[in-house]
């Protein structure tokens, strides 16, 4: 009796295992992309910092005045280039990639 006791506790053991491990989720493909834009001051900067770093997916944003690029690293699972893009000129900015990697 003990000896069946013992076999069904390990068979659920085995079983509640087996069904708590998660499959493993794919690891997210990071993208940058650099766009030219429109801004000409640091007031620009900041608008585009405070607005675009919020998008969903970005993980970092650097925004250059005196070239006029705004470099985001993001996640492509969750966003792209071109939502990004609309993001940019929502705020009155036009933008247009010229590197992506």
């Amino acid at each position: 009796m003990k000896r069946i006791a013992l076999i069904a506790v390990a068979a659920l053991c085995c079983i509640s295992f087996t069904l708590s491990a998660s499959p493993k989720k794919p690891k997210a493909l990071t993208k940058t992309v650099v766009y030219q834009t429109t801004l000409d001051c640091e007031k620009c900067a900041k608008k585009i910092m405070e607005n675009v770093s919020f998008e969903k997916g970005v993980k970092d944003l650097k925004v250059d005045v005196p070239t006029k690029q705004v470099t985001v690293t993001f996640d492509s699972a969750k966003t792209d280039t071109l939502a990004l893009r609309k993001s940019i000129n929502k705020l009155g900015y036009k933008a247009r990639v010229i590197a992506f990697e």
